[in-house]
């Protein structure tokens, strides 16, 4: 894990290939599959679910076959954004040491026996995600956000808190959507507590898995991450006043590394995995990441429609994250924000 510069597909798969940088539960199948499609992704999704006793959150909160049949993509992306994530944390000392310490001050302040680290909060995060993204279009959802399903404000800046109900109008009615993110954090956090308290009544003394009550605390956390990481600028900015919104376009920009590490963390790397965009893992051979302490540098050299939208994916997080600047194929991602 040493070369800070190599395409995206060569590091996922690096990543992977590395069980000991993710196997937070040391499951050996995990040893024998692949991750180059959706149903290969999916497994993945399934087997993590179940060797860490969560599987009937999945359940809960979407058929797995269903997102795999309507968006196949969303499994990859989900897979991808966890072993990207991992690579990036591993090669980067300013952003692990900043996670690290956040991470270390979460558990000392629960007071968790369980060893909460940076994997563990991160797999939530990953795996939960778009989980939601099924309903995007299901404008009939039977579901009202309530501030009663979810913990404190914690995790992310005390202004998203006051963003949530404004920024579910503004989806609903004016891009005709429901928020996937805010519906996955909400759903995440109310089953992982059901399933929490089911396993701790239930589980064996002989498991290797700990249900301490504490936990619910870390969840909490990984669920405002997923709750907030699709709140900012999409569809009309010009109307986000209407709405009460116009702060998320504040510059010097609200998410902050130094404060927020592991939100910041979570949303530059789901904005920067391409197969949502590129919808084929062999061309991530072809987008190249250079990771360096201050900045990550995003070079794309795909011949194809893709490239562009990809790119400028990337470099919209000027918008609403981080500084970026753009050349002709590549995308530079100030990470002194």
């Amino acid at each position: 894990m040493n070369d800070k510069c190599m395409s995206i597909k060569d590091l996922i798969q690096e990543v992977f290939r590395h069980q000991d940088l993710w196997d937070y539960y040391s499951d050996d199948l995990f040893k024998i599959m692949d991750l180059e499609d959706s149903v290969k992704c999916k497994e993945f999704i399934n087997r993590f679910f179940s060797v860490s006793g969560k599987a009937g959150c999945l359940v809960d909160i979407v058929e797995i076959d269903d997102l795999l049949k309507k968006h196949p993509e969303r499994c990859q992306h989900i897979v991808y954004v966890f072993l990207l994530g991992i690579g990036i944390y591993n090669k980067n000392a300013k952003i692990k040491k900043l996670i690290d310490e956040k991470v270390q001050l979460y558990s000392q302040k629960y007071k968790c026996e369980s060893d909460v680290n940076f994997i563990f909060i991160w797999f939530l995060c990953c795996l939960f995600h778009d989980l939601g993204y099924i309903e995007e279009n299901s404008l009939d959802l039977d579901w009202e956000f309530s501030y009663k399903d979810i913990g404190k404000c914690e995790g992310v800046p005390i202004m998203y808190r006051y963003k949530i109900k404004k920024y579910l109008e503004y989806r609903k009615k004016e891009c005709q959507k429901v928020d996937h993110g805010i519906y996955a954090g909400v759903s995440m956090y109310k089953t992982l507590c059901a399933v929490r308290s089911k396993q701790e009544k239930e589980c064996d003394n002989n498991t290797k898995l700990s249900w301490e009550e504490n936990l619910i605390y870390i969840y909490n956390i990984a669920s405002w991450i997923v709750l907030c990481h699709n709140i900012w600028i999409t569809g009309n900015p010009d109307k986000y006043t209407e709405y009460g919104l116009q702060d998320l376009l504040d510059k010097p920009y609200p998410i902050k590394l130094n404060k927020s590490p592991l939100f910041f963390f979570f949303c530059l790397i789901d904005s920067i995995e391409p197969i949502k965009n590129i919808k084929d893992f062999a061309l991530l051979r072809d987008i190249d990441i250079d990771i360096s302490e201050d900045s990550i540098k995003i070079s794309s050299y795909i011949t194809n429609d893709l490239n562009e939208n990809y790119l400028n994916s990337v470099y919209g997080m000027g918008d609403w994250l981080t500084i970026t600047h753009r050349d002709m194929n590549s995308v530079f991602i100030n990470l002194n924000n």
